[in-house]
């Protein structure tokens, strides 16, 4: 990071664009597991504002139909591969990954910018305290503590998909849980329907590879486009909260 954004008066965009360059540069490296692209898209869905492209998400959903999609096998070191995508050309992997980067997450990136410059407190320095607003002390997502917890939930839900539930019952409660992971967005009868679905909770429960394989799947159709809605909703409402204290000229943002 720059010394000009070490100081910057506006730290929650500098705050955004770390966010979303630090997961960027993960995917140039390459995913470790198909668990973690499913992760990732997750992490970038809210550190993006909730910008990325649905194709984005419908695309990712076909690749865990059946044998491992092309798109999926580029996003992931060779070593996670399968299938016929271990013989997939490193070279076309990196290319792959790189048009993911220029043709889904920097337009989402510059979208959420344009969404989140709006809104942004300027924090003009003390010449007493000599105070800035370092955006490394940043502990939140773009500033805002609301995006950092709904980032949380939806990390929670995810990992406790992926993991698998212990039993029938458990689903109402993680069912509940995903209705404050996506603020909300989710239809009237989808709990129910889960529960009531004897296939669907085979797969939320079980213990068999298929089981965990149908698991993302499902996550990729069910969950990450809600997560999406869900974090759009709350950008609207997520106010600006600094970590470090304020100057006397810094005007506090109204929440």
């Amino acid at each position: 990071m720059s010394d000009a954004q070490d100081s910057s008066y506006t730290p929650a965009l500098v705050t955004l664009k770390t966010n979303v360059r630090d997961r960027a540069d993960e995917l140039r490296a390459g995913l470790r597991s198909e668990d973690r692209v499913l992760e990732w898209l997750q992490e970038m869905t809210v550190r993006t504002l909730g910008r990325l492209d649905r194709r984005m998400y419908a695309d990712m959903a076909r690749q865990f139909r059946g044998q491992q999609g092309l798109l999926l096998g580029a996003m992931l070191r060779p070593s996670a591969r399968r299938g016929p995508m271990r013989d997939l050309d490193e070279a076309v992997a990196k290319d792959v990954r790189e048009r993911i980067l220029v043709t889904h997450v920097q337009p989402a990136h510059r979208n959420a910018f344009r969404k989140l410059r709006n809104d942004v407190t300027e924090y003009v320095e003390s010449a007493d305290e000599g105070d800035t607003h370092d955006p490394r002390q940043q502990k939140h997502i773009g500033m805002r503590p609301g995006l950092t917890e709904l980032d949380q939930l939806q990390q929670s839900v995810l990992a406790e998909l992926l993991e698998g539930l212990d039993d029938k019952p458990a689903v109402i409660g993680w069912s509940s849980d995903v209705l404050d992971a996506t603020h909300g967005e989710l239809g009237a009868e989808w709990g129910k329907r889960v529960y009531q679905e004897g296939a669907t909770v085979d797969v939320l429960t079980g213990d068999r590879p298929e089981h965990e394989r149908s698991r993302r799947l499902f996550a990729a159709t069910h969950l990450l486009p809600k997560f999406r809605a869900g974090v759009r909703v709350r950008i609207g409402r997520a106010g600006e909260l600094p970590e470090k204290g304020a100057g006397n000229d810094t005007e506090q943002p109204d929440w």
